[in-house]
């Protein structure tokens, strides 16, 4: 989320209103000049316009790569000002131009509509369901969206760039997905698989069918309320989708066989596999102490740091947070740069030195994406709302970096690595398709020039400077590959049939490990020695030439583009909040009674404010009833609620004929402060509750107030749980809860409201167990002093475990009990769980004649005991239960997840009785 505390702008172009903050004129330009760029042909590739002006918002909030596009409350486009550094994302476009290209494409083909849904639309405004191409899989969102953003002639784009076409020969080893799997989603590898099978569908579909076929098949989607994939491209190609996707599979597997048969007729030569195919090894190092260092995450147990022997041993030395980046120097000191949360806002890399299994920081929210270290300095990149500098990290934390070097306008340096001497550092530069590996004496810096190494026109990366020699990752033949510099020529030293994404650098005996794409995952290889299997030129004139003159001349040359932004005007979110839409509701109040009236909602560009207002009217009592919640920043929130109920059931003669009504009136207010790390979140809270019941007469006047319970509340939440995407939900760390409340400072000396103290902990613990499975434990104390609504335990659900902090919630969850029973209620509770969970199947299909999906099916059994009381320290019984339950991630209309839970609970004391029950989400 954009920082509220921020000074932020908003300016309009032609088609679009860019929100950026003070001092981000430039960037919002160079933005509002691509989307102008990028809009027409998207709009004429789709066949549609915008209906609205479409809101680009600029965060500096992540130093990822990355962008989203949501209809919803608004068509808005966030843009993160940090340009890709590595994989699939690195292409020969300008990286601002790619990325407005591909959210423009989503943002136009969401807001695509016709038919039904058009006319729901036009009466009831932005209702979720009024977007219909929104509810498409994601592979085709995400189809459409890369073959906007690929020229593969100019190795723009993804579409038949080198990792997207070692993913494919990969995918062919292991056997195409089906259309149902594809479908439902999962936790197939690679994660952007839906990315890779989209396009090159989308792809297929253009080259069958000419190129209004994306528009076409648009069209069909865009009609109906109810998602009609199976039958949207027969209009077009005669076909049902299902039909057609296995004639796509077999036009690829065409396809992948010709273009790979250059290939592999070539042995491979990456050496035996050290890890076998895992989900994601995201970098190793060379260790001068011998072996190697990687970043592994095998998508159960989270990320690690995992010392490789040359044997293929391992060991876990400390876990990592996702993306972290390794340094490792001749002496064997290693740098980790990783991004943590900053400011709770910001999701920043910063740079640690590993001190046994502990990481001291040695920057603060600094922003520094890589670093390598040189003769006791540490030197960094950079990335600041876009543009990337050199920088020495300050020896002090939280002093800020010294700047080394700047490259010339518009150009980006993304890579970066030290001679073992500690006399030089490379840097990977590219602006467009000019990649260049250029060099400087390090000792000279700040000051000193750079000469060029190394120039291509294709992306360069995974820079590692060993003993034998300065060496990269480059697709020279459409395979990435690791090359070595040697005067002014590079060979290559490995033969992958697919791609090496990340390389340890070749170590001083001649090995060298790679990270290669296999099928399944990424695969960690030892090659024993390395030898030259094809030489170029370095494609420079001479390798002493400093390319500064010429760049900058190149960036100077180029005439900016006229401006297309109005002057700015102050953000001003609370002006933007016109209701997005509106809908006519009818709710029984009492006896079969009818209130009528109408919800509505919206929220502004930035997500600042949202809010949504049901207001209705009952005849019979001439009370206004309904709900209004409002949230700011994702925070603060406060909330309003007044119903109707019957004060007794009438006989259906006389429904309406004026028995007395009760009218609940609960107000609510609750401020979120959270704190800490990826690793360690802390959210401290505090709220207050108004839950008041007046009966009403006949003729709907006040009167005897029933109950009146006022209260304010405080409570601190430290949560270390985790999960990852394979893992039966959370399956390490533990979260810890305490809430107080107290009704005492609202109770004004009233002897008919409450005045007690309430105090409720809890806790949770998980524990990861061999085949995926978890051990889960629950313990809830709740306490209570003075006159309080008691607690109540019984049923499967509990609001706090599930939800996290409800105010006024007296239920704890007692599986196989019924709620309300005396011997289950005191002002004293205590609840234990031990839970074993573990994962039954990944069904992984979803269908298409009905958008209904099933992924992950997994169970649990469990045992529960609790027990309540007023008086001492313990109930005077225990209450216990048994049971198994099974939790089924559906999925519905390809983009809405729904956890169900089915249970059957025993309980062993008092009247024995089993219970079944049907829930949504975890138990805890």
């Amino acid at each position: 989320m954009a920082d509220p505390s921020a000074t932020w702008l908003s300016a309009d172009s032609q088609n679009f209103r860019v929100h950026y903050r003070a001092g981000h004129r430039a960037q919002a330009e160079a933005v509002a000049q691509a989307a102008e760029r990028a809009y027409p042909a998207v709009s004429e590739m789709l066949a549609w316009r915008l209906r609205s002006r479409a809101e680009i918002v600029l965060y500096t909030e992540s130093d990822q790569a990355n962008g989203f596009s949501t209809p919803l409350p608004v068509n808005r486009v966030g843009v993160y000002l940090a340009p890709p550094d590595e994989g699939e994302l690195l292409s020969n476009g300008v990286w601002l131009e790619v990325l407005l290209v591909h959210e423009l494409t989503h943002a136009v083909h969401t807001d695509k509509v016709r038919g039904a849904p058009e006319q729901v639309r036009r009466l009831f405004g932005r209702l979720p369901f009024a977007f219909p191409a929104a509810l498409n899989p994601t592979w085709m969102l995400e189809g459409h969206a890369v073959l906007a953003e690929s020229e593969p002639a100019t190795g723009r784009g993804r579409l038949r760039g080198p990792v997207f076409e070692a993913w494919l020969r990969a995918e062919r080893a292991r056997g195409f997905v089906s259309l149902a799997e594809l479908n439902a989603g999962g936790r197939r590898v690679p994660v952007s698989w839906q990315y890779l099978y989209g396009v090159y569908f989308m792809d297929f579909l253009r080259r069958e069918y000419g190129h209004r076929a994306q528009a076409a098949l648009t069209d069909e989607t865009s009609g109906h309320l109810v998602p009609a994939l199976m039958s949207a491209p027969t209009r077009l190609t005669g076909l049902t989708m299902q039909a057609l996707w296995l004639r796509f599979l077999d036009d690829l597997r065409r396809q992948v066989d010709e273009r790979a048969a250059p290939i592999v007729t070539q042995p491979e030569k990456i050496g035996p596999a050290l890890v076998p195919a895992t989900f994601d090894i995201g970098q190793v190092a060379a260790h001068p102490g011998g072996g190697w260092l990687a970043v592994v995450r095998d998508g159960v147990h989270g990320t690690w740091l995992e010392r490789i022997s040359r044997e293929g041993t391992r060991e876990r030395v400390r876990r990592l947070n996702p993306g972290a980046r390794l340094d490792v120097s001749p002496t064997g000191d290693v740098l980790v740069t990783q991004p943590d949360l900053c400011d709770t806002h910001y999701a920043a890399f910063d740079v640690h030195r590993l001190a046994g299994t502990a990481l001291q920081p040695l920057s603060r929210c600094a922003h520094l994406r890589r670093a390598v270290q040189l003769q006791g300095r540490v030197l960094a990149l950079q990335v600041d709302a876009g543009a990337t500098r050199l920088v020495e990290v300050a020896a002090a934390p939280g002093t800020p970096p010294r700047v080394m070097w700047e490259p010339p306008a518009e150009h980006e340096l993304l890579d970066l690595a030290a001679s073992p001497d500690g006399q030089r550092v490379a840097l990977v530069m590219r602006r467009n398709a000019d990649w260049r590996i250029v060099e400087f004496d390090a000792r000279q810096l700040p000051g000193a020039e750079p000469r060029t190494r190394v120039g291509r026109d294709s992306p360069l990366q995974g820079l590692r400077w060993g003993p034998l020699g300065l060496e990269f990752i480059h697709a020279a033949d459409g395979v990435p590959n690791v090359w070595r510099v040697q005067g002014d020529a590079v060979h290559r030293l490995t033969h992958a049939h697919t791609a090496v994404l990340a390389h340890a650098g070749t170590a001083a005996d001649g090995t060298l490990a790679t990270v290669v794409i296999a099928p399944g995952g990424m695969a960690l290889h030892a090659l024993a020695h390395t030898e030259s299997l094809g030489t170029g030129a370095a494609s420079v004139a001479s390798a002493d030439a400093a390319p500064a003159a010429s760049l900058a001349t190149a960036a100077a040359g180029s005439a900016a583009s006229a401006s297309v932004l109005q002057a700015p005007q102050p953000y001003r979110g609370l002006s933007l909040l016109r209701p997005q839409w509106w809908l006519p509701n009818v709710a029984t109040v009492s006896g079969g009674q009818q209130a009528y009236g109408l919800s509505t909602g919206g929220g502004d560009p930035l997500g600042w404010h949202q809010y949504a207002a049901t207001a209705l009217f009952d005849r019979r009592s001439r009370q206004w009833l309904g709900s209004l919640e409002y949230r700011y920043a994702g925070r603060h929130g406060v909330s309003l609620q007044r119903s109707l109920q019957a004060v007794a059931a009438e006989p259906s003669a006389q429904r309406g004929s004026g028995s007395p009504l009760e009218r609940h009136t609960q107000v609510q207010w609750l401020s979120l402060l959270p704190q800490g790390t990826l690793e360690r979140r802390v959210v401290f809270g505090l709220g207050a509750v108004a839950d008041w019941v007046d009966q009403l007469g006949s003729a709907g006047a006040a009167g005897e107030r029933r109950r009146d319970e006022r209260l304010l509340a405080a409570f601190v939440d430290v949560d270390t749980s985790g999960g990852d995407v394979r893992s039966v939900g959370p399956n390490r760390g533990m979260r810890a809860s305490l809430l107080v409340e107290s009704y005492r400072p609202l109770a004004h000396g009233d002897p008919l409201r409450y005045d007690g103290t309430v105090a409720r902990a809890d806790w949770r613990g998980f524990l990861a167990l061999p085949m995926r499975s978890v051990l889960a434990l629950r313990y809830t104390e709740a306490y209570a002093t003075g006159r309080t609504e008691p607690f109540s335990l019984g049923d499967a659900a509990d609001n706090w475990v599930q939800l996290g902090p409800v105010l006024n919630d007296r239920t704890l969850s007692l599986r196989g009990y019924a709620p309300g029973d005396a011997a289950l209620t005191g002002t004293r509770a205590r609840v234990a769980s031990l839970e074993w969970r573990v994962p039954v199947a990944d069904v992984d299909r979803h269908g298409m004649r009905l958008p209904l999906g099933l992924n992950r099916v997994s169970a649990g059994a469990f045992f529960d005991v609790g027990g309540a009381w007023r008086e001492g320290s313990g109930p005077q019984r225990w209450s216990r239960s048994v049971g198994m339950e099974l939790l089924a991630e559906t999925r519905l209309a390809y983009t809405v997840p729904v956890q169900l839970r089915l249970g059957l609970a025993r309980a062993l004391d008092g009247p024995e009785q089993t219970r079944a029950y049907l829930s949504v989400g975890r138990s805890f």
